[in-house]
């Protein structure tokens, strides 16, 4: 069974239906994600990269903080497969967004670690996507508050 198949059945019998007000959330919780989401497709190309390079980059840096990430466990996080990472991985590294690094413990792995150049495109872009957040917080918290009682 499914997780998915498995929070539906919990909330069937917690609440049977969804309430005019929970719909509504869910219809303005939704637009606000798409709008989003082309505000942030807009910014990357703004700043001349892909959604899918942008979501590499917060991976990479933030991911157990200490700057290194194998292809494989970046395909993990950004729920690809690994040859696909390895691709992204190239076109990043010939944009000198990110670099290349053979695993000191495992030479048949390699890292990849952030170039100063990278951490500028990345600080730039979530800024301006914390600013967006900052502005439409409210769509994305309703659906959380419905009729003063949170999910």
């Amino acid at each position: 069974m499914s997780t998915t198949t498995v929070i539906i059945e919990q909330a069937d019998r917690l609440n049977p239906q969804p309430t005019d007000q929970e719909l509504e959330a869910l219809a303005n919780f939704r637009s606000a994600l798409r709008k989003f989401l082309a505000f942030s497709e807009a910014a990357a190309a703004d700043e001349g990269v892909t959604m899918q390079w942008y979501q590499a980059l917060l991976v990479i840096k933030t991911f157990r903080g200490d700057g290194h990430i194998s292809i494989g466990e970046l395909a993990d996080q950004l729920m690809i497969r690994d040859h696909s990472a390895a691709e992204l991985v190239s076109r990043l590294d010939q944009a000198k967004l990110v670099k290349r690094k053979t695993d000191p413990s495992d030479r048949r792995r390699s890292l990849v670690i952030m170039t100063s150049s990278g951490g500028r495109c990345l600080d730039r872009l979530a800024l301006l996507h914390l600013r967006e957040l900052r502005k439409i917080k409210g769509a994305f918290t309703s659906l959380f508050q419905s009729g003063g009682e949170e999910f």
